[in-house]
C-alpha cells in the first residue's frame, strides 16, 4: 500500500478516478462524502468497479493517519473526508519527450527553474492545465515531489500535464533550442517585455529569491519581464507563471 500516491481533495480525487492511465485505485470515504462526489463529479454513480471502503468521519481520518505515516509524511486530516490511493503515474521519459517535441507541429512547455514551494508548484500545474500545456519540465534537485497537500491545491492538473523530471534544467533548454523550440526565460531585469508568439515554445521561470539560475541564464537566449504598472515590481512565482501563460499562449 505504501508505494501508492495518497490524493487529497474532492476534484483531484474525482480526476484521478476518470484517468484510465491509473490503476489500483481505493477510494475511502464517509457516506456523506461519498454522496457529495458522485454528485459533482459522476452524475449519481461512480464506476462500478471502483474499489470503496466507507468509514465513520473519526475512523476515516485515523486511516489517513495511517497511509501517511507510511509513507513518511506528517499527521494531517483529510479534506472533504475522503481521500484516495492509486498507483503513481508513468509520466514519459526525456527520450520520449524529445521525441514528442520534434514530431509535434506546436507544443507548450513550462519550466520551473528551482521553484521548490509545492504550494507554488500546484497552482502552476493548475493553470498549466487551464492553458492546455503539454509539459512541465523540473530539475530533480528541485522538484518537491508530490504529497497528498499537492494534489489538492492541484485541483486534478497532475491527471492532465506530464511532469518531466530532469537532472540537468540548463541542459533540456539548450536541447530544446536546438530543436527550434523558443525558450523564453522570465527575467525581472529584462528590458525586452513583448514577443512573438511561437507554436513550440517553452516559458522558464526562477524562483522568487533569486530568479533564473546563472547556469540556465547563460542558456536561454530570450528573456522578458513582465512591466509592473505600480509601485510593486516582482508577482508571485505562480501568478507569474499564469500571466506570462497568457500572453504567450492565445487560445487557438
Amino acid at each position: 500500500m505504501s508505494n501508492k500516491d495518497i490524493i487529497f481533495g474532492l476534484h483531484s480525487v474525482a480526476e484521478v478516478i476518470k484517468n484510465q492511465a491509473r490503476s489500483s485505485i481505493e477510494l475511502f470515504a464517509t457516506e456523506e462524502s461519498l454522496k457529495d462526489l458522485e454528485k459533482m463529479h459522476f452524475k449519481g454513480k461512480l464506476p462500478k468497479d471502483l474499489s470503496v471502503t466507507l468509514y465513520t468521519s473519526h475512523k476515516l481520518q485515523e486511516q489517513a493517519k495511517l497511509c501517511l505515516k507510511e509513507r513518511g509524511y506528517r499527521e494531517q486530516r483529510a479534506p472533504s473526508h475522503l481521500f484516495l490511493l492509486a498507483e503513481p503515474l508513468v509520466n514519459p521519459d526525456l527520450s520520449e519527450f524529445y521525441r514528442s517535441v520534434e514530431s509535434a507541429s506546436g507544443v507548450r512547455i513550462l519550466a520551473l527553474d528551482q521553484v521548490t514551494d509545492i504550494h507554488n508548484v500546484a497552482a502552476i500545474l493548475r493553470s498549466a492545465a487551464f492553458y492546455n500545456l503539454d509539459y512541465l519540465l523540473m530539475g530533480k534537485k528541485s522538484s518537491p515531489g508530490m504529497p497528498p497537500g499537492f494534489y489538492r491545491i492541484a485541483s486534478g492538473a497532475s491527471e492532465f500535464v506530464p511532469i518531466i523530471n530532469c537532472s540537468s534544467l540548463s541542459r533540456v533548454i539548450a536541447k530544446l533550442q536546438d530543436m527550434g523550440v523558443d525558450c523564453v526565460g522570465f527575467a525581472e531585469e529584462a528590458t525586452e517585455n513583448t514577443g512573438e508568439t511561437h507554436p513550440k515554445t517553452c516559458l522558464v521561470l526562477g524562483s522568487e529569491d533569486v530568479g533564473l539560475s546563472n547556469v540556465v541564464r547563460r542558456v536561454l537566449k530570450k528573456t522578458v519581464s513582465l512591466t509592473s504598472q505600480g509601485q510593486i515590481r516582482s508577482l508571485n512565482v505562480s501568478v507569474a507563471a499564469a500571466v506570462g501563460m497568457e500572453k504567450f499562449f492565445p487560445k487557438n
